[in-house]
């Protein structure tokens, strides 16, 4: 086991399955002793797809890596079991609690008081649907990510590689994390646990909180034609007619950007296309961050736009995917070539931040952030059943008088703090998805966030959406108050010496300050972290871009789409066959949060001990490799490129979905998977359906040789009834089906509901400001957001006087226009 890494001496039961497998890789990677307790049988995830020429699981050798495995038949062997436990920190499963037979928490913490025990669940530990039959497909639908692809598809489609649970295991590993620093406070475990539905919610761009915050029609239908109305001012290229141009080997990912946010990258397209003759006059001439109210005044007809679009596709026919890199990087355009996972084994960016590692004969992702060398490690091979396991077993009940590093130096436990986060100071500097989202896990737990922005450059998120009532008010969008519930905001212009000023004052007093700007900006105004260091040796930055901070593609602009192309993600959502159509929104956004707040978390772990902080740099593309490992191990294993397949799954037959009945000019959909022949069975019998009584489909290889006829049959059934009808109907079979989720449904999810996933905190005018809940819950110190997102400037008098400045020259500052 390795002797350095954040967690190093953090010793992990790993008793999950193929579902929560990715929570023991992300602690391994961090130094984690992890041991992986299996059935005598072996873990599930050793018969997940992709296989390799002989069979193996490359499922398993990616997301198994840097554990030791011990076969032990938990119910026979329960005695031994407990030993275990009782010598561990954390305690992870996954699974149905309904079918899966997890571990009581309370006998857990009776048998070990210090254990954290992490539950990873498809819909939560109690409620309505936490019964459910699962799939990756169908807890894809109940969260709302799946229904928006629908319109570039003409189907709900996912990604080929499961994600959901993904998600849910990232989760749980924040949840962890903040346990263990509430544990160094008591020397007290508790319970951790994560819904996959509603962690799939995040990955909706706060689309989910539509019909909760009362934006009609904000999810667009695959038959509206014209998107005026609802413009993407946001540039993620989540709402766009287009946004895939073919190249010469492939495609490129871009959207022609409108409006403040990020409008000026299409004006330099423009401008590169008008110096090369590739448009014309007229459309070189256009301002597109001033274009929208054009176009929804139909001052500019769909046709003109049609025709720019087209004079963009000539153009950028003419090159390459790596000339499309150098292109951008040069004219600062906001584009990425749809890369595959054979690009991303091979390029010069991975190669300069050592970004693979080779584990055996794999090339995987490797550190979750850079600049932390000492707290990540190389991890071993995938175990082969029993490998190591004995030897752990050894040695974790030798050492069992051993204090943890992990603990507080006194020997008896205290109460539990109800806020473990609380006096930690953090100015956030981020913005849109992907930084504000770890300054509001922090905030749930206590910690102090001031977030600093500015009105006359509007954060994205306050553009995006969704709006009460539809009408657009930079400060009610429901993206932004999401992101930013429970944080205080002051108003400053960064343009200005005076405004650095004050942010350098506040760098000085935080412990944390997370930014999300351009790398290099900071370091331009000063604000870099060699700067501000040298007043807060104890300072940790934690710097989140597209490709990171350094590497010779470090300049690369754009949001989540454009890091989704860069990390492979794109090519793995769309039809069998067809062009790549990613997932839906800026999916590498709703990642990197998930994997940079442990790391953050470790790092100030880390300076109790040095009394050192440092500069944490987290790529969003490598972020997003993360999630997809195994489409690495399958390349680097048998030189395959995997590819979009639809919803089509190796080993669940059907695994789609149907339509339903639904109001005029409305769409439904059901998702349902059948994983074996017992389900098959339970199909057969609950449809009547004459198709699916052939012999020939009681085997999996025989749905899989007539998919196509299996699902028109099931697609004539499903439109007889509702998807709610067909949900409840399927379910009530056991069988993993659920309605393909827009916002109304979700408003009235009655799972969502029994878990208080939506909430709202009164602004200051008294109206109620709408947030998701934290998507990882603890039993003995729960999530609190304690008031709503800052309106502009909200908080700025307040803070100003914090930092020591009299009233006169707070009001000095207002009257230069400093605090906008």
């Amino acid at each position: 086991m390795p002797d350095t890494g954040a967690l190093t001496g953090l010793r992990v039961l790993d008793l999950s399955d193929a579902r929560g497998v990715l929570a023991g890789r992300i602690l391994a990677l961090m130094g984690a002793d992890v041991l992986a307790v299996e059935p005598p049988q072996g873990s599930d995830a050793r018969r997940q797809p992709p296989f390799d020429e002989a069979g193996g699981s490359l499922y398993w050798a990616a997301l198994g890596t840097g554990r030791r495995s011990l076969l032990l038949d938990a119910e026979g062997e329960r005695d031994r079991l407990n030993r275990l436990i009782a010598a561990a920190d954390v305690v992870i499963q996954s699974g149905s609690p309904a079918r899966d037979g997890f571990l009581d928490t309370d006998a857990l913490l009776a048998l070990n008081p210090r254990v954290i025990h992490a539950l990873i669940t498809p819909y939560g530990l109690t409620g309505p649907k936490a019964h459910y039959a699962d799939s990756d497909l169908t807890l894809w639908a109940s969260g709302g990510p799946l229904k928006p692809t629908e319109s570039q598809t003409g189907i709900p489609t996912r990604m080929t590689l499961p994600q959901a649970y993904h998600h849910a295991a990232a989760d749980a590993v924040c949840g962890i994390m903040v346990a263990l620093e509430a544990r160094r406070q008591s020397g007290r475990g508790q319970q951790v646990a994560t819904s996959a539905q509603a962690s799939a919610t995040q990955s909706t761009l706060s689309l989910s909180m539509a019909k909760v915050i009362g934006h009609p029609d904000y999810v667009f239908r695959a038959e509206v034609k014209s998107k005026k109305k609802q413009l993407d001012l946001s540039g993620s290229g989540s709402r766009t007619q287009r946004s895939k141009w073919a190249c010469k080997d492939g495609l490129i990912e871009m959207h022609l950007a409108l409006g403040p946010a990020a409008g000026r990258f299409t004006n330099n397209l423009f401008a590169l296309m008008h110096a090369r003759g590739a448009c014309s006059d007229e459309f070189a001439a256009w301002d597109w961050v001033t274009l929208p109210p054009r176009i929804e005044n139909d001052e500019i007809p769909e046709e003109k736009m049609e025709e720019a679009r087209t004079q963009v596709a000539d153009f950028i026919a003419r090159f390459t995917k790596r000339d499309a890199i150098e292109l951008a990087l040069e004219h600062r355009l906001m584009l990425a070539p749809i890369m595959s996972v054979a690009d991303l084994a091979d390029n010069p960016h991975a190669s300069a931040r050592a970004f693979f590692q080779q584990v055996g004969g794999l090339s995987l992702p490797g550190p979750l952030a850079q600049g932390f060398d000492t707290g990540f490690v190389t991890p071993c091979p995938a175990p082969t059943p029993g490998e190591g396991g004995a030897e752990a077993e050894a040695e974790w009940l030798a050492s069992r008088a051993t204090p943890s590093p992990f603990l507080p130096e006194g020997t008896e436990p205290t109460p539990l703090p109800a806020r473990p986060l609380s006096g930690l100071r953090v100015l956030d500097l981020s913005w849109v998805v992907a930084g504000p989202m770890i300054g509001r896990c922090l905030a749930d737990f206590g910690a102090q966030i001031i977030r600093v922005e500015s009105s006359k450059r509007p954060e994205v998120a306050r553009l995006t959406g969704p709006f009460p009532g539809g009408v657009r008010d930079l400060d009610r969008s429901g993206l932004y108050e999401n992101c930013n519930a429970g944080k205080r905001g002051i108003t400053l212009d960064l343009a200005t010496p005076e405004g650095r000023e004050i942010v350098a004052q506040l760098a000085a007093r935080a412990d944390v300050l997370v930014e999300s700007f351009a790398p290099g900006q900071m370091d331009r105004w000063g604000l870099g972290y060699d700067a501000l260091s040298r007043g807060n040796p104890g300072l940790v930055m934690l710097s989140t871009s597209l490709m990171g901070q350094r590497g010779p593609w470090h300049g690369l602009a754009g949001f989540g789409n454009i890091g989704a192309a860069m990390s492979g993600i794109q090519m793995l959502a769309g039809r069998e066959g067809a062009d790549p159509v990613g997932p839906y929104g800026p999916y590498t956004d709703f990642v990197a949060p998930r994997l940079a707040l442990p790391v953050l978390l470790a790092a100030l772990e880390d300076r109790r001990k040095t009394g050192v902080g440092r500069h944490l740099d987290v790529s969003q593309a490598e972020a997003g490799m993360q999630f997809i490992a195994t489409a690495f191990a399958e390349h680097a294993a048998t030189g395959r490129i995997p590819a979009a397949r639809g919803n089509r799954d190796p080993l669940a037959v059907p695994n789609n979905c149907y339509p339903c009945r639904a109001a005029p000019g409305e769409t439904a959909w059901v998702a349902l998977s059948i994983p074996d022949d017992t389900a098959w069975a339970a199909l057969r019998d609950v449809t009547g359906l004459p198709a699916l009584s052939d012999p020939a489909l009681r085997t999996r290889a025989g749905r899989h040789a007539d998919e196509a006829r299996i699902d028109e049959a099931l697609a004539t059934w499903t439109r007889e009834m509702t998807a709610k009808e067909a949900e409840d109907l399927l379910q009530d079979a056991g069988i993993a089906a659920h309605v393909v989720a827009a916002p109304d449904d979700l408003a009235r999810d009655p799972q969502l509901a029994a878990l208080g996933h939506f909430a709202s905190t009164p602004r200051a005018d008294g109206t109620p400001a709408w947030h998701e809940a934290c998507r990882f819950v603890l039993s003995g110190t729960p999530a609190l957001t304690a008031f709503a997102a800052p309106h502009f400037g909200r908080d700025s008098d307040a803070i100003l006087t914090e930092l020591g400045l009299p009233p006169d020259r707070i009001a000095q500052l207002h009257a230069n226009g400093i605090l906008t």
